[in-house]
C-alpha cells in the first residue's frame, strides 16, 4: 500500500561484508568470505531490510559492486528480490582506536570512501582495523561533515565504544564535535555517563546489527522516517530524534501496519464550481499528520467543505458554521454569487478502515459507498443511511472550535459519537414503544373490569325475570331445561377447543421448513462441521415425521370425538328434556304468552353473563401483571437512560485527565430550553401557558421559578424528575398538587381524552445540558465567556484532540492564538496526537508543518479560476520547503529554529 509523504524505512546502521577482513570469522570463515555480492543483497532482502548502511572496516571497496549486482538483481527479476537502497559508509578507525562510522548519500561510490580515508590520514590495510587514521576524532567528524557525511560514533557502550575507551576532558571534547546528531547503541539499557547529562545532550540514539555473518544481518536496525532514502531525509531524521527515529527495541510493531487505523487516503473533486473542472482535483494523504498550505484565497479550506458531503458531515453544526456551508453547498445562481457546486459534480473519498479500502462518492445528493474486493475490484455496497456514524470523523474549523464554547450542549453531539449513540436511540425507541403498548393494555384490560358492576346489575335483572317463569309451576323442568344447555354449550366449547388445537397444529406445521442446513448451503465448511449439522437436519426430519404422524391422528380423533359426543346416552335425556320443554312453550303461545321462547333467551343470556365475569376473575390477576411489566419496562428506561449519563461522565472523566485547560461537568437533565420544549409537546401547549407552573422567566429572560428550574438545579435529578411526574399525573379535582388550577384542568382533560400523552409524561426525561470552565494560569476554574477568542479556542482545540482515534481535520487552529500558545498547545498536541490518529490541519502558521513535523505537507493555489495542489510531501524535499518559506510568513525563521544543527543542510 503506498502511503503518501515521509514513511519508515527498516535501516540497518551497521554491516560489513566479505572486505572486512574478520567477516565471517569463526568455523565457516574461508567459506564465509567467498560469499557473493548477490548472496550478501539477498540476505538483506530476506530480513526485511529497507536501507542498508554498507560500513566495512576502513573499506568502501564493495560498495560499487554491491549497487551494480542490486541493478541487475533487478533487472533480471530475481527471485526473493525486494527494493533495497544503499547507504555507502565505512567503519573508521580513529585515532585513539574509537570506531566511528561514516554515512553517505546513496548517489555517493567506493571512490568517495577512498578519498575520505586518505583525507583522515588511514594508511592500514583496508578492510582491516591494523591502524587508525592520524587525524583526530574530531577533525575525522569535520571531515566528513565537509564531504557531505554523516558522522556516527560506533556502537558507543562497547569495545572500541567512545564512552568505553574515552572519560574526562577528550571524551567532552569528542562529545562537542561539532555537527554530530547520533550516537549508535547496542543496548538500550545502558548507562550514559554522567558527562552525557551534565552536557545536557540529546542524540539520536541508532543502531546497526554489526553484522560479520548473514544471519546477524537485520539482527538489530532502527526504524527512519524519510520520503525518499537519502542523506539529507536521514539527517533531518536524525535531528528530529523520538519523531524521525525508533530503535528495533523500542517497538513490537511494524510503524507502517496502518491496516488497524482509520484514516482518508484522498479526496476527488470532479465538476466542483471551482475545482476539478476539466481536470479532476486530486488531493492524497498521509496515514499520520498532514497540513495543507496555501496563501490566503488558494482553497485549501474549500477543500475540507467539499469533503463534508461524501461524509455526510452536514448536520448538527453551531449556527454560524451552518449558515456558511449552507452558502457554500449550492450552485451559484449567476457568476460571482455564493456556491461551490455545479448540477455535475462528483466528490470521492477513499478511506482505510478495519482494514478494508473504502470510498464514498457524493453525486446528485446521494453518497454510493464501495468497497475493495480480494482482487482489488471495486463493489458497490447497499445505501447506507448511517454514513455519518459509521465513518466518524471530525471536522472543525477555528470559528467551529469558538461556536462550541458559545453553545457547549454541541459538544454532547461529539460526546456521543464516542458511544454508539444510533444503537442507544433505538433501543431506547424499542423501549418507549414497549411502554406504550404495557399501558395501553393496561387501560384495555381496566376498562374490562371497570364493567364488572354493571354485568352483576344485569346478570340480577335476568335471573329475576327468570324467576318469574319458573314461579309458575313448572321450575322443575325449566330448572332442567337450563341445566342440559348448560352442559350442551360446554360440550360444544370443548368440541371447539380441540378444532381450534387441531387447526393450530396444521397451520404451524404448514409454517415449518421442510428442511434445515441444506448441504448447497453449507459446501464450503469442512467436512466435520458438514457432518454434526448433517445430523441435526436428521433430528428435525424425525421430528418432523413425528408432528406429521400426530397431525393424522388428531384428525382421526377430532371426527371420533364429534361423534362420540353426538352419541353419548345423555344426548337422550337433553333431546326428551327440549321435547318437554318445547310442549310448554307451545301451551304458552296458547294461552296467548306474546315471548312464550323468554325463558331459553334468558338461559342464554344468562350463561353469557356468567361467562364475563368468569372472564374477569383472571384480568383482575392480569391487570396485576400487567402493571408489574410496565413498571418493569419503566425502570429498564431508567436504567438505559442513567447508562447513557454514565457512559457521557466516563467520557468527560477521561478528557479531563488529558486537559488542563478546561474542565467540563454534566448537568444530568439540566437542559433548561429543550426541557420546557419537549414537556409542552407532550401536553399539546407550546405557547407560554401555564408559565408559573412550569417555567417562568425573568425580565432578562432568565429562568426564576417552575418545576423544570427546579429539576434543572436539584442535586438529586433522577428522584426530582419521578416527584414532579408523581405530582402531575397524580392531579384530580380534589387534589391539585399545589399547581395552578389551569394546568390542572388541563392534565384532567389530557386523562380523560388522550391518556396516551400522561403516558408519554412518565417516559420523559429531559436532555443534559454542558457547562464548560476555563482554567487559569493559577489553577482556578473561570466561566468560559470570561475567555478571550484564542483562549476558549484553544482549550475547546486541545479537548477534540483527545476525543478518540478517528482521523480529525482542522481548519486554520491557530486564528487568534499567540505564537506561544500555537507552540505550546497546537504543535505539541499534533506530536503526539498523530502517532494515534490521522490528523489533518489546514494552516497560515509555519511552527504547524514545520515543528509540528508533518509527514505530508500539501500546497494548494488558486489560479484560472481553479483550486489547484502545487506539491505535496515531506520536508526533506527541497520544493517543500521552499513552499513553506514562501507561503508561509516566518517560515524561513521556523526551518532555520527547528533545524538550527544543521541549517546549512537546507539549502534554504
Amino acid at each position: 500500500m503506498k502511503i503518501h509523504g515521509a514513511k519508515w524505512w527498516k535501516f540497518d546502521f551497521h554491516t560489513h561484508t566479505p572486505i572486512s577482513t574478520d567477516y565471517g570469522k569463526g568455523p565457516n570463515h574461508s567459506i564465509l568470505q567467498e560469499r557473493k555480492p548477490r548472496e550478501w543483497l539477498l540476505d538483506c532482502m530476506l530480513k526485511g531490510i529497507d536501507c542498508v548502511a554498507v560500513t566495512d572496516h576502513n573499506s568502501g571497496d564493495w560498495i560499487d559492486t554491491l549497487k551494480a549486482e542490486l541493478n541487475s538483481m533487478r533487472e533480471e527479476g530475481v527471485e526473493g528480490f525486494r527494493e533495497l537502497v544503499i547507504f555507502p559508509g565505512v567503519e573508521i578507525t580513529v585515532h585513539g582506536g574509537i570506531h566511528l562510522l561514516a554515512i553517505f548519500d546513496p548517489s555517493e561510490t567506493s571512490r568517495h570512501i577512498s578519498n575520505l580515508l586518505s583525507r583522515c590520514g588511514y594508511s592500514g590495510s583496508y578492510g582491516d582495523s591494523d591502524d587508525c587514521t592520524t587525524k583526530s576524532f574530531n577533525e575525522v567528524v569535520d571531515i566528513i561533515h565537509e564531504m557531505k557525511g554523516i558522522a556516527i560514533p560506533a556502537h558507543v557502550d562497547d569495545v572500541k565504544g567512545l564512552f568505553k575507551e574515552e572519560e574526562g576532558v577528550p571524551l567532552k571534547k569528542c562529545l562537542t564535535a561539532n555537527g554530530l546528531l547520533a550516537i549508535e547503541i547496542k543496548d538500550s539499557a545502558f548507562v550514559k555517563p554522567q558527562l552525557y547529562s551534565d552536557l545536557k545532550l540529546s542524540f539520536a540514539e541508532v543502531v546497526g546489527s554489526d553484522s560479520h555473518h548473514p544471519e546477524s544481518l537485520g539482527s538489530r536496525f532502527t526504524w527512519v522516517k524519510m520520503e525518499v532514502p537519502n542523506l539529507e531525509a536521514l539527517r533531518l531524521a536524525l535531528h528530529d530524534g523520538e519523531d524521525g527515529i525508533i530503535r528495533f527495541d523500542k517497538t513490537a510493531d511494524d510503524p507502517n501496519d496502518v491496516h488497524k487505523r482509520f484514516y482518508i487516503q484522498s479526496i476527488e473533486i470532479r465538476d466542483g464550481a471551482k475545482a476539478g473542472r476539466g481536470t479532476p482535483l486530486k488531493v492524497e494523504f498521509s496515514p499520520w499528520l498532514n497540513t495543507i498550505i496555501g496563501g490566503r484565497g488558494s482553497g485549501k479550506s474549500s477543500l475540507i467543505e467539499y469533503m463534508r458531503l461524501p461524509l455526510d458531515k452536514v448536520t448538527g453544526l453551531p449556527k454560524k458554521i451552518d449558515e456558511e456551508f449552507k452558502e457554500f453547498c449550492q450552485v451559484p445562481k449567476e457568476r460571482g454569487k455564493p456556491g461551490m457546486l455545479t448540477n455535475k459534480t462528483t466528490i470521492r473519498v477513499e478511506m482505510q478502515k478495519e482494514g478494508r479500502t473504502v470510498a464514498l462518492t457524493w453525486q446528485d445528493q446521494k453518497i454510493i459507498e464501495e468497497q475493495k474486493n480480494e482482487n482489488g475490484e471495486w463493489e458497490q455496497k447497499e445505501a447506507s443511511s448511517n454514513i455519518d456514524a459509521r465513518f466518524p470523523i471530525r471536522i472543525f474549523s477555528q470559528k467551529h472550535l469558538y461556536s462550541l464554547t458559545e453553545d457547549p450542549n454541541h459538544i454532547l453531539n461529539v460526546i456521543d459519537q464516542q458511544l454508539e449513540k444510533a444503537t442507544w436511540l433505538e433501543k431506547r425507541k424499542e423501549l418507549s414503544k414497549k411502554w406504550m403498548q404495557s399501558k395501553a393494555k393496561e387501560r384495555d384490560i381496566a376498562s374490562k373490569i371497570n364493567s364488572k358492576g354493571n354485568l352483576m346489575s344485569e346478570l340480577d335483572d335476568v335471573r329475576a325475570k327468570m324467576k318469574i317463569f319458573e314461579e309458575s309451576g313448572h321450575k322443575t323442568l325449566l330448572e332442567e331445561f337450563q341445566k342440559t344447555q348448560n352442559i350442551n354449550g360446554k360440550l360444544t366449547s370443548e368440541l371447539s377447543k380441540i378444532e381450534s388445537f387441531h387447526n393450530n397444529i396444521k397451520m404451524m406445521l404448514e409454517e415449518a421448513p421442510q428442511t434445515i442446513f441444506d448441504e448447497k448451503d453449507f459446501a464450503m465448511i469442512d467436512s466435520e462441521s458438514l457432518k454434526k449439522l448433517k445430523y441435526q437436519a436428521n433430528e428435525f426430519e424425525i421430528i418432523r415425521k413425528k408432528i406429521e404422524e400426530v397431525l393424522v391422528s388428531l384428525e382421526k380423533f377430532n371426527v371420533q370425538v364429534q361423534q362420540i359426543v353426538e352419541e353419548i346416552p345423555w344426548q337422550h335425556e337433553r333431546k326428551i328434556c327440549e321435547r318437554k320443554y318445547n310442549e310448554f312453550v307451545q301451551k304458552l303461545e296458547e294461552k296467548g304468552e306474546k315471548n312464550p321462547n323468554a325463558y331459553s333467551q334468558l338461559v342464554v343470556k344468562q350463561a353469557e353473563l356468567e361467562q364475563k365475569l368468569t372472564d374477569i376473575k383472571p384480568l383482575e390477576e392480569q391487570l396485576k401483571i400487567q402493571k408489574d411489566e410496565s413498571n418493569k419496562i419503566s425502570e429498564e428506561i431508567e436504567q438505559h437512560e442513567k447508562w447513557l449519563r454514565n457512559r457521557r461522565a466516563d467520557i468527560i472523566t477521561q478528557w479531563q485527565r488529558s486537559n488542563p485547560n478546561i474542565r467540563i461537568y454534566l448537568k444530568v437533565m439540566g437542559d433548561i430550553d429543550s426541557a420546557e420544549t419537549s414537556f409542552r409537546t407532550i401536553i399539546r401547549k407550546t405557547g407560554g401557558e401555564f408559565a408559573k407552573d412550569i417555567l417562568e422567566r425573568d425580565e432578562g429572560a432568565l429562568p426564576k421559578n417552575g418545576f423544570i428550574l427546579d429539576l434543572a438545579e436539584s442535586s438529586d435529578p433522577w428522584n426530582k424528575r419521578k416527584e414532579i411526574i408523581n405530582r402531575i399525573i397524580s392531579v384530580d379535582e380534589r387534589n391539585s398538587n399545589h399547581f395552578g388550577k389551569y394546568l390542572v384542568n388541563h392534565i384532567i382533560g389530557l386523562k380523560k381524552s388522550t391518556p396516551e400523552d400522561i403516558d408519554r409524561l412518565i417516559d420523559w426525561y429531559p436532555e443534559d445540558k454542558i457547562i464548560l470552565k476555563l482554567v487559569n494560569a493559577s489553577g482556578k476554574e473561570e466561566d468560559i465567556e470570561t475567555g478571550s477568542a484564542g483562549q476558549r479556542t484553544a482549550a475547546m482545540l486541545s479537548l477534540m484532540l483527545t476525543l478518540d482515534d478517528s482521523p480529525i481535520i482542522i481548519d486554520q487552529p491557530e486564528e487568534d492564538l499567540d505564537t506561544k500558545r500555537i507552540t505550546d498547545l497546537v504543535v505539541t498536541g499534533l506530536r503526539h496526537f498523530k502517532t494515534k490518529q490521522q490528523v489533518i490541519v489546514i494552516t497560515h502558521n509555519p511552527n504547524i508543518p514545520v515543528n509540528g513535523a508533518a509527514e505530508n505537507i500539501i500546497q494548494m493555489y488558486f489560479a484560472r479560476g481553479q483550486i489547484w495542489k502545487q506539491i505535496s510531501g515531506a520536508l526533506q524535499k527541497n520544493d517543500v520547503r521552499e513552499a513553506v518559506c514562501e507561503v508561509m510568513e516566518g517560515g524561513r525563521e521556523a526551518l532555520n529554529k527547528r533545524y538550527f544543527r544543521i541549517s546549512k543542510a537546507l539549502g534554504s
